[in-house]
Parts: C-alpha cells; sequence; structure tokens
C-alpha cells in the first residue's frame, strides 16, 4: 500500500501543477465489509481536504455497489470537500463506468479522472515491460502452486498453461509477466512464445515465492453442513491439517470453495453468524481450490498460505510438521 500510495501523490502532483499530500488515516469506524475493502486517508491539494479512498483489492469490485458504498462512507467525513477512489489498477471498462458516474478516482500512471479540481487525464498504453509486485494476483499464484504441487516438469506457454489451468491466455500472460518481474522464475522464448520453467527446483521456489504469496480465502461463512452436498465437501482449516499432523480435528468442520461453486449455491443456503450444532465453516476461496486437492483436501501450500497469520501455536507448530513431511524431488 505504501507504494501505491507514493504513486498517487507523485502522479497527482505531476497532472494537477501543485503539490499533492496524503494526510493521516482517517479514523474507521466502518462495519467489517466495507473495512475488508477500503483504506481511508486525508488528501490535501492547495489547502483544500479531500477523502482518498484506497481500494484494497480490485476483485469483483463494481462501480454501482461502490456508489452504495460511498454514501455511508461519506456520512463519517462530512469535514471533506469530497472524495477520490484510489486503485492499483482497472479494467478499461471498469474506469469508463466511473467516469459515466462521474465518480473521482485515480489508477496512479494509468488515468486520473476528478472533476473537482478540473483534472482528466486519459489513460495511456501500459507499458510493456512487466513491473514488480509486493503481492501476486490470484492466477500469478495458481501457476505457482501447479509449479510448487509437480505440475510443471517441464517449461510451458502461457497457452498451455490457459488449457490446464482453466484461465484465460491473457490472465496466464500477466501471470507470466509477473513471475519474470519478482525473479520468481525464468521465462524464456522459443520463437513467439514465451516459456515458464523453475529450473532451481520446487524448495527454492517456495522460499523466493513465499513473501509474495496471498491467502488463498477471501471470505469465510458459516451454513448448515446439510445443505454442502459430499461432493463439496473439500476439508480445508484446522479440518485439513489435522489429518496431516497431529493436530485435533475441529468440532466444526472447514470446507473450501471456489468463486463457482459457491455462486451455484449461494442463493440457496442461509449463512449462520455463530456456531451451531450442525453447522460447518466455509472458506471462499480467490482461486478454484479443486485444481490443486488431494485426497479431499486442499493442496499442502494453499493449505499453509491460509493459515499462516494464526497466532496459535498448535496451528503453527502443525503447519510445520506438515511443510517437513513435503517431498520436494
Amino acid at each position: 500500500m505504501e507504494k501505491l500510495t507514493r504513486k498517487f501523490v507523485e502522479y497527482v502532483s505531476g497532472a494537477a501543477g501543485q503539490s499533492a499530500a496524503l494526510g493521516p488515516r482517517v479514523p474507521e469506524q466502518l462495519p467489517q465489509y466495507l473495512f475488508q475493502r477500503y483504506s481511508l486517508f486525508e488528501i490535501t491539494i492547495g489547502g483544500r481536504r479531500f477523502l482518498g479512498i484506497i481500494l484494497k483489492d480490485t476483485i469483483d469490485f463494481r462501480p454501482s455497489v461502490f456508489e452504495k458504498h460511498l454514501r455511508q462512507i461519506m456520512l463519517q467525513v462530512t469535514y471533506l470537500e469530497g472524495h477520490c477512489l484510489i486503485a492499483q489498477d482497472l479494467p478499461g471498462y471498469v474506469r469508463q463506468r466511473l467516469v459515466e458516474r462521474k465518480i473521482p478516482f485515480v489508477v496512479p500512471g494509468r488515468q486520473l479522472y476528478w472533476p473537482e479540481l478540473g483534472l482528466a487525464v486519459r489513460a495511456r498504453k501500459a507499458k510493456s515491460t512487466p513491473v514488480s509486485v509486493d503481492t501476486v494476483s490470484p492466477a500469478t499464484q495458481v501457476v505457482l502452486i501447479y509449479a510448487l504441487t509437480g505440475g510443471m516438469p517441464e517449461p510451458l506457454t502461457s497457452k498451455i498453461l490457459a488449457e490446464k489451468l482453466k484461465y484465460a491466455t491473457m490472465s496466464m500472460s500477466r501471470a507470466l509477466d509477473e513471475i519474470e518481474a519478482n525473479n520468481l522464475g525464468h521465462v524464456g522464448r522459443n520463437g513467439r512464445e514465451r516459456l515458464l520453467s523453475f529450473p532451481e527446483g520446487r524448495r527454492t521456489l517456495w522460499q523466493t515465492a513465499l513473501p509474495f504469496m496471498r491467502n488463498p480465502v477471501r471470505e469465510t461463512v458459516r451454513i448448515r453442513k446439510s445443505l454442502l452436498t459430499p461432493a463439496l465437501r473439500l476439508d480445508a482449516g484446522e479440518s485439513a491439517l489435522a489429518s496431516l499432523s497431529m493436530l485435533i480435528s475441529p468440532e466444526e468442520q472447514v470446507y473450501a470453495l471456489g468463486r463457482q461453486a459457491w455462486k451455484r449455491i449461494a442463493g440457496k443456503v442461509e449463512t449462520i453468524p455463530v456456531e451451531d450444532e450442525g453447522t460447518c465453516r466455509v472458506q471462499l476461496w480467490r482461486y478454484d481450490p479443486v485444481l490443486f486437492s488431494k485426497e479431499g483436501k486442499v493442496d499442502n501450500f494453499s493449505l499453509y498460505l491460509s493459515m499462516r497469520d494464526e497466532e496459535d501455536e498448535r496451528i503453527e507448530s502443525a503447519l510445520e510438521e506438515m511443510m517437513e513431511k513435503v517431498v520436494w524431488s
């Protein structure tokens, strides 16, 4: 986030012709679902104060929904003159919708639309040179997990990766960009095609990529276990870890679902706020956990990433035990 805010200040200062500064964080008394999506900062430009709304995750971002969130957010900061959405990147069609709705936004280095300041800088074509990132995208992480689970004994093109992992070829091409820019693997060429490989092996890949990888779980909900068919019960969290270590299995089972699987059942189930008899927890993942599942549970690497921030000595010990059993050769 620090890199994004720095780019924002530089980009807006240059476009506005006057110094822009990102001030202190605005006290966030937001509902949890808004707190998870946005960070609020005060922006000062030429003596005027605005609210900067940093979008933490662009996945599923929709301008129509943001307008509703915005009304709730602005009730807390009536002392500021206006607002501006700040994002690392947004698809072209989303940026167009924001302009149509007259919602001020800045994608540093790409586009600025801020009617209150009389500013509108049109998007320019992105540089072809890959840009390093702090955290890889879900699609890039899928490629890395695929390699870590032994799916890449030989170099593969983005087209082949797209076929195997059920992603668009363009998404896999961007994944190769991120991997190359962050020195996580080797991207070579065979004519016009790019070939991805990890010549230093899986153990080195895991050690190198770990700081860049994200928690695959975007949200956890609780539902009646009876409403989750056996075919969808893919063990995750403590349930999966218990089968791979000395950790005791939880009374309330934990399962993982990808976006599409959840969409198929979301309208048919009721989420429950507290643990009750017959309930289970369902983790909603940023990518399809079935891709790398084995023996009815999520893969070890994604499982580790989903639990590495747990402040529980039992879980920390169980994760270490699990990773010690990984066969790297």
